[in-house]
């Protein structure tokens, strides 16, 4: 697990070391959180290469209690600067390369707050149940000692009944809020992405996860957008061609993934979350969502961090290629 990067503390010595050593490669632009550390927004490219000719990924990992995406991100980061792997194996593709012909910003962690909480460095299922790692998530309910409520944002002082301890996946933006990052504009994550998709029109969003896979001999998926049939007709083809290259880059490295690609089934007020913060973003971007097993021995560590890393991948090599997205 040499390549496995994802506490907090590491992430920001070995961004140090990056902006030490890579020079103008590397563009580091961070929100500091109310507890003092920073969310990274990490952009890497030739400078050289005048910004208009270049496709532009920007790929980000919201959930403190899925850190393999975050290992993935500073490991193809560290590919993108140096051309080797944080275990110093080479890279997999020409990374002076994808420097000339591309603009990537990872944010690999959009709650290092929570990922500190956080009581193990990766969840393989061997020291807890999913029923136990889903109120390490949300922290557990008092009353049933299980897993807590879903909210966008709650409020400390305005609770009736607040978990035994606040859950890894909820980001404190003020001395009382708390709010889950991919589900509110106040999160590092929404502020990070409307400054960033300001600055420059990427060309892909990718949007980092891991999910259980309860009951289910599957380990990976792709996910469209959430109002998917309502997107112009032109990103629902991009979208649809770029999930089944992931989807078989997955197959063809020992994945199993489900096949069928489709949007998630929320409905209500769970659904709505997405459209109030992700609908501007649905309506200009290529958008896709990667899950991969987490806290389960069938899909160890090393392999949640290569599925993860194969999204990325495969989405850089088709952007370098020049098709959509």
């Amino acid at each position: 697990m040499d390549a496995w990067l994802s506490h907090p503390d590491d992430v920001q010595a070995k961004v140090r070391e990056w902006q030490a050593t890579s020079g103008d490669l590397l563009q580091v632009e961070a929100i500091t959180q109310v507890t003092g550390r920073p969310v990274f927004a990490l952009t890497a490219t030739d400078p050289a290469v005048p910004e208009d000719a270049k496709r532009k990924l920007l790929a980000f990992v919201p959930h403190a209690h899925e850190p393999a995406p975050t290992a993935a991100c500073m490991n193809v980061m560290n590919m993108i600067l140096t051309g080797r792997g944080l275990d110093g194996s080479a890279a997999p593709y020409d990374a002076q390369e994808v420097r000339r012909k591309l603009l990537v910003t990872l944010i690999p962690d959009a709650n290092p707050d929570g990922t500190a909480r956080a009581p193990v460095k990766w969840w393989d299922g061997s020291q807890y149940t999913n029923e136990e790692f889903w109120a390490w998530m949300r922290g557990p309910d008092p009353q049933t000692g299980k897993m807590w409520k879903r909210v966008d944002l709650f409020d400390v002082r305005e609770e009736k009944s607040l978990p035994e301890r606040i859950g890894v996946v909820y980001e404190p933006i003020s001395e009382f809020e708390y709010v889950e990052p991919n589900r509110h504009p106040r999160s590092s994550l929404m502020r990070h992405l409307k400054r960033l998709t300001e600055q420059r029109p990427y060309d892909a969003l990718l949007d980092l996860h891991q999910t259980e896979f309860e009951r289910s001999d599957r380990n990976c998926m792709v996910i469209l957008p959430t109002m998917y049939d309502e997107q112009p007709p032109h990103l629902r083809d991009e979208e649809m061609t770029w999930a089944h290259e992931i989807v078989e880059a997955w197959r063809q490295a020992g994945g199993r993934p489900i096949g069928e690609i489709k949007p998630l089934g929320y409905t209500g007020e769970q659904r709505q979350y997405f459209v109030n913060v992700w609908g501007p973003y649905y309506q200009q971007y290529p958008k896709l969502t990667s899950e991969v097993q987490n806290n389960n021995p069938a899909t160890p560590p090393a392999q949640q961090q290569l599925l993860s890393e194969i999204a990325i991948t495969t989405t850089l090599r088709r952007l370098m290629e020049g098709r959509e997205p």
